[in-house]
């Protein structure tokens, strides 16, 4: 049997109880903003200097922090940015970067700790550019500690500063068994202006000592188990356009002869936000606790170690109903306008570790379904 799930018009706030029933339904994506005219874009900060290219990763590195000099990585991101007015009127813009066309850079310096992120996307809408100095930007994984939308996870470190007067939460994940020489990382901002107008950006940024072709297998197969990070906006009907996060496991098995790869993920939503103001589980589509998953495939060429693809599935289970995302790209018979894609490459020394991101787009008309993400993975 297959359903249709509404997103109520108008969402209570403060988050409380689930949904549930039996069932299919599916959910898909517009391009258009919601309601009359969009908000203008707000000015762009100037785009971050050109940093030079990171070096290889080298056999004695423990991990990719253990630099004895500022080192600079490239992040391989995926990013979008809500702009709201005081009526209700929204622009969305939204992004995934390639390997060789990043969203930016992270830079750390090990003799004083500090780290800097500049972001530099006009499709995504973002342009950042801050220093990690004080360090009291160090902070805990604690809710009063940090825009109260960003996930609390294990294993990560967490930064906070002032970006102009607004909140900046930056956080990453430490190095583990799953990427020594690659890091997970996200970040939340949240600026309201005097008219009542609310810009949100979040993202997802993969980062890291890249492998040469040199150090990336040629022959044989190998498992990358792992973690994914994402940001997502859903929005039905007429409703308003909900952020949450999602976070899990990723697993990718790599066949290097061939040079390809299959891609899977699993994970959890988090809890629904629009104007960074909660919304009840209630009135959600997804509502916070339902399950991801995800499963794709991609390839590279002997020229280069980045790799592209795309997914085959993706989709949700809350309260036993199965919510497939239907992102059909453009085709005769259908007025789905979808798509998907996925971007990577190995790092570290002999490829131990992999990461990327990804994109997952709704096409159902008169929807908006956008999925930004990252994952890595260490070589089992």
């Amino acid at each position: 049997m297959r359903a249709t799930i509404m997103a109520l018009a108008a969402l209570p706030l403060v988050a409380c109880g689930g949904s549930g029933g039996g069932g299919v339904a599916s959910i898909g994506s517009s391009a258009g903003a919601t309601g009359g005219t969009a908000t203008p874009t707000p000015a762009a900060t100037p785009t971050p200097t050109a940093t030079p290219t990171p070096t290889a990763p080298v056999a004695t590195q423990a991990n990719l922090f253990d630099v004895k000099t500022a080192t600079t990585f490239d992040a391989v991101g995926a990013m979008h940015a809500m702009t709201v007015d005081k009526d209700g009127r929204e622009m969305y813009t939204g992004n995934a970067s390639t390997v060789a066309a990043p969203s930016g850079t992270i830079s750390y310096d090990p003799r004083d700790g500090v780290f800097v992120l500049s972001l530099g996307d006009a499709k995504s809408g973002v342009t950042r550019d801050v220093t990690f100095q004080d360090p009291r930007h160090r902070t805990t994984s604690d809710p009063q500690d940090v825009e109260r939308q960003v996930p609390l996870l294990a294993g990560f470190n967490y930064l906070h500063v002032l970006d102009g007067k607004v909140p900046l939460t930056f956080f990453y994940q430490r190095p583990n068994s799953s990427g020594a020489f690659v890091s997970l990382a996200g970040f939340e901002r949240n600026e309201r202006t005097d008219d009542g107008t609310t810009i949100s950006e979040q993202g997802v940024l993969v980062f890291g000592s890249r492998s040469t072709a040199l150090q990336t297998p040629t022959k044989g197969s190998a498992r990358f188990d792992g973690q994914f990070l994402a940001t997502m906006v859903m929005q039905q009907g007429g409703s308003p356009s909900v952020q949450q996060w999602l976070n899990g496991t990723s697993a990718v098995d790599v066949d290097f002869g061939k040079r390809s790869l299959t891609l899977a993920l699993s994970g959890t939503v988090g809890p629904g936000f629009f104007k960074d103001a909660p919304i009840t589980d209630a009135a959600l589509t997804i509502p916070s606790g339902a399950t991801f998953a995800a499963t794709g495939s991609a390839s590279w060429t002997a020229a280069s170690t980045a790799f592209a693809g795309t997914f085959a599935s993706a989709g949700f289970t809350s309260g036993g109903i199965a919510v497939p995302i239907d992102f059909t790209s453009v085709s005769a018979g259908t007025s789905s306008a979808g798509a998907s894609s996925i971007d990577g490459t190995f790092y570290g020394p002999d490829a131990k570790n992999i990461g990327g991101n990804f994109r997952i787009v709704g096409g159902i008309p008169n929807q908006r379904v956008d999925i930004m993400g990252g994952f890595v993975g260490g070589k089992k």
